[in-house]
């Protein structure tokens, strides 16, 4: 009786009293002390009376994990807030779709929920929806960043001036715009991490080298006083050597990664990584030793990289029964642990080529959305090594191949075509289109709810 009185009570009072019965404030405490599964399940009761506010903080708590699960949860937790109303819900929606929306649809959904947050008022919508048309101009070819970009700078929100240079470097004016994302982003980078990327790439552009080492100084002199965070400091070191720099500085990319590790676990794997491809910046056993201390640490990336160092063998002697071990460990998280797998088995890497474990395990990682696996299936099927030539399906996974970017599939269908009779091509072209709406089928089904459910919800 004390429990459906305390019950009432929390309901109607907004948490209040009740003894030790959970209350979101204990919860958030909980949390902030490091103890997430104690901090969840106090918000799991509460939310599962209905309270949309615990709903949108037991969804934040899923929502900083990274995992597809924890994703789903955060969605589902969100989504039901929403439904009673909760502002708050709505705009957590759009601003999870528009970053991490995997479809073009999802994205939209994002973009809806951020129109309506800032349709009531809210201008933390601006941001998350600027950055949204920012990099799926081709998704919403009829809205107009900069006027949402000059609303956020009338606000005085800097979010405005790192959104603007942005901007000046996507739609193709960063050259000329060079002074200008320069005295934008010089002034805000501590509070706009991101602008240490774009004023690097002024810098390195325009060759001022000391003015580039000053900046990375002063990135550096940031972290070291709590000004910005591990991973800011990271997705810097990474882009500094990544395809979008300049002038990679694969040098500076190490002494980054070094200044994180051993702490920041990511910044191990990918120093590792970097290693791999650079293996003049320090000897195999090194690499070797902080992929095994970052897996220690839980990061699967790691396993997933030792997995393909063995399987490799170019850093330390090819292990492929070690490869196939790891690989397993981490094959329901990343789709390419399949593919490295269904390679494993169809170069006979083991001592014999084993096909049907091949086409096994590059069907699943093609249908996961591993492009590479479908022209290893197409290379397959046309070469008929171990199971029987199918031109159909060579040239119908060659053509999913490069509907996903893989641009070698192209040669492979030039050398098929003169061998292909008319009514082969259209048959596997069919079975393209088949295959493709399945797996799109397939990847909403993974990612959420359907579209009729989403728009129920706002």
């Amino acid at each position: 009786m004390y429990r459906v009185a305390c019950t009432i009570s929390l309901l109607v009072a907004g948490l209040a009293g009740c003894g030790s019965l959970p209350d979101i404030g204990r919860a958030e405490q909980t949390a902030a002390a490091g103890n997430v599964a104690e901090a969840r399940a106090q918000l799991e009761e509460l939310a599962r009376f209905g309270l949309p506010e615990a709903q949108v903080e037991l969804g934040d708590l899923y929502a900083d994990e990274d995992s597809d699960e924890s994703r789903k949860q955060a969605l589902a937790w969100y989504r039901k807030a929403e439904a009673q109303g909760s502002k708050r819900a709505s705009l957590r929606l759009g601003k999870m779709f528009a970053r991490d929306g995997r479809t073009a649809k999802e994205r939209a959904y994002g973009a809806r929920y951020l129109r309506k947050a800032l349709a009531a008022g809210d201008d933390s919508a601006v941001i998350p929806l600027v950055n949204l048309y920012l990099e799926y101009p081709q998704e919403f070819p009829n809205e107009d960043p900069v006027a949402l970009i000059e609303r956020a700078r009338a606000a005085g929100d800097p979010a405005g001036d790192y959104a603007l240079a942005r901007y000046y470097v996507l739609s193709g004016q960063g050259e000329q715009r060079a002074g200008d994302i320069e005295a934008l982003c010089t002034p805000i980078a501590e509070a706009q991490p991101k602008c240490f990327q774009l004023l690097a790439g002024v810098y390195l552009s325009q060759q001022r080298d000391d003015e580039f080492r000053a900046l990375v100084q002063r990135a550096q002199g940031a972290w070291e006083s709590g000004q910005l965070e591990d991973r800011d400091l990271y997705l810097f070191a990474r882009w500094l050597s990544g395809d979008e720099s300049p002038r990679a500085q694969v040098g500076t990319t190490n002494e980054l990664y070094l200044q994180l590790t051993p702490d920041y676990v990511p910044a191990l794997t990918a120093r590792a990584r970097l290693i791999m491809e650079h293996n003049y910046l320090a000897n195999p056993e090194a690499v070797i030793e902080m992929l095994e201390e970052a897996r220690a640490k839980g990061d699967q990336k790691a396993t997933l990289a030792l997995a393909r160092a063995y399987e490799r063998g170019r850093i330390v002697p090819a292990q492929p029964d070690k490869a196939i071990e790891l690989a397993k460990e981490v094959r329901e998280r990343y789709p390419s642990a399949d593919y490295l797998l269904g390679r494993i088995y169809k170069k006979g890497y083991l001592g014999e080529a084993d096909p049907e474990q091949a086409l096994h395990y590059l069907l699943k990682a093609a249908r996961r959305g591993f492009p590479k696996a479908d022209y290893a299936l197409a290379e397959m099927y046309w070469e008929g090594k171990g199971l029987a030539v199918n031109r159909q399906y060579a040239w119908s996974f060659a053509m999913l191949a490069l509907a996903g970017g893989v641009e070698r599939a192209r040669d492979l269908m030039k050398e098929m075509l003169p061998s292909l009779p008319r009514h082969v091509e259209l048959a596997a072209e069919e079975l393209f289109r088949q295959e493709r709406a399945a797996r799109r089928q397939m990847l909403a089904s993974r990612t959420g709810k359907s579209a009729t459910t989403d728009s129920q919800g706002g």
